[in-house]
């Protein structure tokens, strides 16, 4: 069975609510030369072509088929998260989002699957959307890796937290651009910046002890963990060498990367493998990040042992 469970979906009342609430989260639909369909810009950055496969639910059900995949674990839009607007707002934002996806999902809740997106900027209304989403049948939760700069371990996430640990929700780690000043060449802050967001988050949670406090949360780290996999040598490294590091950590460096799953978004198969051997096979699930321009499509089929099922059915 070919799994997708990093993919994403815009479904159409999601986007007219965009188009009518444009002015309150700075959105803008612009025509663009050669575009097939216009791109949509939130907050002035992160502009993306919202292709109509985005929110034509045929059309998204047809291209699943078409590439073999039978199952899928749908995710809303990082670019929609609206941490950045007044939480009132980002509820209303969410709360518009998670009702369309459930709409949009139909008598298909086997094949299709569902995160939704919560207020992260304000835990307590991102814990109750979840109890909510999940109560109608949604996995868990799409975030960012904090808010403004406050990261995942910082006790004002604590509700969050407790609620995603209570109910063992899948959370997926997923990026926002990078908005590091050297990063300014032109797709860099994505290139460069989407994976070395998701390696600081994932490293604040090791070391804020995150995953020991939660660990019935399965974390799922978007583009096979950022950059963290590929430098667990120096971590292992400074644990050996400095008793610092050791008294922030209850186990190796090591261990904790085991207790993440990671998505297949990385291009290239000896990449893939190397991670699959620090991980292990069980902890690596096939994601595409389909439909967005850098999709690998259809996602990295992996051997029978693959470890979506057990995510998806845990």
């Amino acid at each position: 069975m070919r799994i997708d469970c990093h993919i994403h979906a815009i479904p159409t009342a999601m986007v007219d609510w965009l188009r009518t609430n444009a002015e309150r989260v700075d959105a803008r639909f612009e025509a663009r030369e050669a575009a097939k369909a216009p791109f949509l810009v939130v907050g002035g950055r992160w502009p993306f072509e919202l292709k109509p496969v985005f929110s034509d639910r045929e059309r998204f059900l047809g291209d699943l088929d078409a590439a073999g995949v039978e199952r899928a674990l749908i995710s809303p839009v990082p670019q929609l998260f609206f941490y950045d607007t007044e939480p009132a707002l980002t509820m209303e934002a969410a709360r518009v989002y998670n009702e369309s996806l459930l709409s949009w999902q139909g008598d298909t809740s086997e094949r299709l699957q569902l995160l939704a997106t919560v207020p992260l900027n304000d835990p307590d209304a991102a814990a109750r959307e979840l109890a909510w989403a999940m109560a109608r049948g949604m996995r868990g939760a799409i975030v960012g890796p904090g808010v403004g700069e406050r990261l995942l371990s910082d006790p004002f996430f604590t509700p969050f937290w407790e609620a995603a640990h209570e109910r063992r929700a899948i959370v997926f780690l997923h990026p926002l651009l990078s908005r590091d000043t050297r990063l300014a060449r032109p797709q860099l802050p994505n290139l460069v910046g989407v994976p070395w967001e998701t390696t600081v988050a994932a490293i604040d949670l090791i070391f804020g002890g995150v995953l020991d406090r939660y660990p019935q949360v399965r974390i799922v780290l978007a583009h096979g963990g950022g950059y963290l996999p590929y430098q667990l040598g120096r971590l292992e490294k400074g644990y050996e060498v400095w008793e610092a590091v050791r008294r922030q950590l209850a186990e190796p460096p090591g261990a904790y990367l085991r207790r993440f799953w990671y998505d297949t978004v990385l291009w290239r198969t000896e990449t893939i493998a190397y991670l699959r051997a620090v991980v292990g096979p069980d902890r690596l699930v096939p994601g595409s990040d389909f439909p967005f321009d850098l999709a690998m499509w259809p996602p990295q089929d992996l051997p029978a042992e693959h470890a979506a099922v057990t995510l998806l059915e845990a």
